[in-house]
């Protein structure tokens, strides 16, 4: 059961003031009292706000067991949080504190988001959902955190879909004595990364241009999450970017079963198999860490796939 505070926007939509919720993830839905849900207000996940008491209310599903009230849904009760489709704005600290927040999902209709709405927060994954493919504040999100961040794209007229992986970076205040200054230098990709948009919208050209500095500087781990993201999904992806990627696949494949995370790891090798891709000596390298891990269902396409591309010799005898 979810119950929710709110109040009149001034767009003639719906403001979210605050939920109640025993839960750790919460879809907000789409209308209230026939209004369109337009805003989320200031600090509405967050700890550091009181209870509002001149807001209306509205209880969605029904509690059976007939419980007492439903406790706050904020600080570190968050986990996920679904918003809905004509959401335009996030007002400021909404998500301030909210230490276990993993996963926002948000529509191409966000257009404004407050200062600090991720303050104290480590976000991991996106859901964005596109429907006119127009500027939005994906950006301002995704610029608003420095961590290692997901994110799902599903164009929904299309119906095709992408995943873009940010990396971690951090800034370092350097002092350049000569010239008087301050000068900040990034670390890690992951601030280039988040400079990949034009417009506000998503540049894949941009995204795909740092992946020889990505493979050069970050972890194997992050390299193989950008990699299988675009390859899987390939939405944008140039024919130059394909031959980039294809290139690292094939002089680095045998270390690939070591980096891939476990749900890339089936359509991956289902990639590899399609596009002719494993090398004898990478092939071999999949199916002895197969055999390590006891993945049986990937072993058995792995060494039917050795059969078919690398068949054994059959001996011959001359009497």
């Amino acid at each position: 059961m979810l119950k929710i505070q709110y109040r009149d926007a001034k767009d003639g939509g719906i403001e979210v003031l605050r939920c109640f919720s025993k839960e750790d993830q919460v879809e907000i839905p789409s209308e209230i009292d026939g209004k369109r849900v337009t805003k989320i207000g200031d600090y509405a996940f967050s700890a550091h706000k009181r209870k509002e008491d001149e807001a209306k209310e509205i209880m969605i599903g029904e509690d059976f067991l007939g419980s007492e009230d439903e406790p706050m849904f904020c600080g570190e009760a968050v986990k996920e949080v679904y918003l809905p489709p004509d959401t335009v704005e996030i007002g400021k600290y909404a998500f301030y504190g909210c230490v276990n927040l993993t996963t926002l999902g948000f529509s191409d209709s966000l257009l404004r988001t407050g200062a600090g709405i991720f303050t104290g927060c480590k976000l991991q994954k996106i859901y964005y959902d596109v429907y006119e493919d127009k500027k939005s504040a994906l950006r301002d999100v995704v610029r608003d955190t420095r961590f290692p961040l997901q994110v799902n794209i599903r164009y929904k007229e299309e119906e095709k879909q992408s995943r873009l992986f940010y990396p971690e970076y951090y800034e370092e205040a350097v002092e350049n004595t000569p010239a008087r200054i301050v000068e900040t230098h990034f670390h890690g990709t992951g601030y280039q990364y988040r400079q990949s948009f034009l417009r506000g919208e998503i540049d894949y050209r941009k995204y795909d241009d740092i992946f020889p500095v990505a493979a050069v500087q970050e972890d194997l781990d992050i390299v193989w999450e950008i990699l299988a993201g675009r390859m899987l999904m390939p939405y944008g992806v140039s024919d130059f970017a394909w031959m980039q990627y294809e290139g690292y696949i094939k002089q680095n494949q045998c270390e690939m079963m070591n980096y891939l995370k476990e749900e890339d790891q089936m359509p991956f090798i289902n990639l590899m198999a399609e596009k002719n891709y494993f090398s004898k000596e990478g092939i071999e390298a999949a199916i002895d860490w197969a055999s390590r891990k006891q993945k049986t269902e990937l072993l058995s396409i792995l060494m039917n796939e050795q059969h078919k591309r690398f068949p054994k010799k059959k001996k011959t005898f001359e009497l």
